[in-house]
């Protein structure tokens, strides 16, 4: 039927005072313009269709695999090879006569076959990328730098091709060639390399992912991950200032995830008083009777003293001198007061550590460590109830007979 065709237009175009060589080459010019006009026909019809019948589908079921499919055009572009292939039962009936058009039209349907399908596998990729994410970490990108580094490899994989059939050099041969210049490919292509490792590793260990507070020192990084790509992670500082990372950074170097924290719904309260070490003593009988006023400590005080008295009454100790035996001191009894203090407090959580303990004596005093996890991670939150809780402790020291240590030379300074 083509060859009807051609010879119509053939003919047609020799009345007009054309050579036969000339009909002829233009009637095949005439066939392919309408191949291509059939081709895009045929392209449109399918994207339609396609895309027709996978709206109707997803409305029915409710799928989100056909969602995203739609979202990344994976349907319009599927619709491409029906086109492409009628386009290339054309060319092979066309220019048979001239072998070199035919070769390079040839080469140039090939070429769009495979950036066709390189562009469909892509489509495909980042489809089922984001219904993993949604479906396993709710949204979260941990696959987004993984299927970038498919989406490199495929549109490497496009330009191997490419190159091939354009210069007609057989696959084996070319892959050979590459393998000679791999060092040299090595050496250029150096962070896009190690970006892909990095990337890879990052998204199947879940090691950061988007909206993940992340500190890193060596990058003036603390903030917020915004977005992770195959090269860079983007962090968002608290400052609002953006700071890029290299990928493979964040697993070479070291870097705190604060993501546990957020998970577990509680966020730790790790801080210091340091104590004048001169202030802490013996407690005396008038001290425990006004240490025993105190509700938190008044239980804890005459179980102590009960236990205290039968230690030294078994070991006959000679109480009339206060370093003899055992002996309760004002820091023993703030410790405990501190402890019972914060086992009441509404708004610490008893299923994680909860503590007050005493560190090792420095040369700005006795720290006593407040070791205790609040019941939020919200920063605002968190701020507030650590400094009521200092607050309160800076007050009661001085019930104690304490007194909080302050570096003479910057009173002196700053009086």
């Amino acid at each position: 039927m083509i060859e009807q065709i051609e010879k119509i237009i053939t003919r047609w175009l020799e009345s007009l005072s054309l050579s036969s060589a000339n009909s002829y080459f233009m009637a095949d010019v005439v066939l392919l313009t309408l191949a291509l006009v059939l081709a895009y026909g045929v392209y449109y019809a399918g994207h339609g269709l396609v895309t027709f019948a996978a709206r109707k589908i997803g409305a029915k079921t409710g799928s989100l695999i056909n969602a995203e499919l739609l979202q990344k055009k994976f349907f319009g572009r599927l619709a491409w090879l029906p086109a492409l292939i009628v386009l290339n039962l054309f060319t092979a009936l066309l220019f048979t006569a001239h072998p070199r058009i035919y070769g390079a039209l040839s080469v140039a349907v090939a070429i769009a076959f495979v950036w066709a399908v390189s562009r469909i596998l892509t489509a495909f990729l980042k489809a089922v990328s984001a219904v993993y994410n949604k479906a396993k970490y709710g949204g979260q990108g941990s696959m987004n730098s993984l299927a970038q580094a498919a989406h490199t490899v495929i549109t490497i994989l496009a330009i191997i091709f490419t190159v091939s059939l354009l210069l007609g050099i057989p696959l084996k041969a070319l892959f050979l060639a590459l393998g000679g210049a791999s060092a040299v490919l090595m050496l250029v292509f150096k962070d896009s390399i190690l970006g892909l490792v990095g990337g890879i590793q990052l998204s199947l260990n879940r090691m950061v992912l988007p909206g993940d507070w992340v500190e890193m020192p060596s990058a003036g990084a603390d903030g917020t991950v915004t977005d992770i790509s195959q090269i860079t992670v983007k962090v968002q500082n608290w400052d609002n200032t953006i700071v890029t990372i290299p990928t493979y950074n964040l697993i070479s170097q070291p870097v705190k995830n604060w993501r546990g924290m957020s998970e577990s719904g509680v966020r730790r309260i790790k801080r210091s008083i340091y104590i004048d070490i001169t202030s802490v003593q013996f407690c005396t009988d008038e001290m425990l009777a006004r240490y025993r006023e105190i509700q938190y400590v008044a239980g804890y005080i005459d179980r102590k003293q009960a236990e205290i008295a039968r230690y030294n009454a078994s070991e006959q100790v000679d109480i009339s001198n206060a370093i003899n035996g055992r002996r309760q001191t004002n820091v023993g009894i703030f410790r405990a007061y501190l402890q019972c203090y914060l086992e009441r407090h509404p708004q610490l959580s008893r299923d994680f550590t909860l503590m007050a303990r005493q560190l090792q004596p420095t040369s700005s005093g006795l720290p006593i460590e407040i070791y205790v996890f609040a019941k939020t991670t919200e920063w605002v939150k968190y701020e507030a109830i650590q400094s009521d809780i200092f607050d309160h402790i800076m007050a009661a020291v001085p019930y104690f007979d304490l007194r909080i240590f302050q570096n003479p030379t910057w009173l002196m300074n700053n009086c």
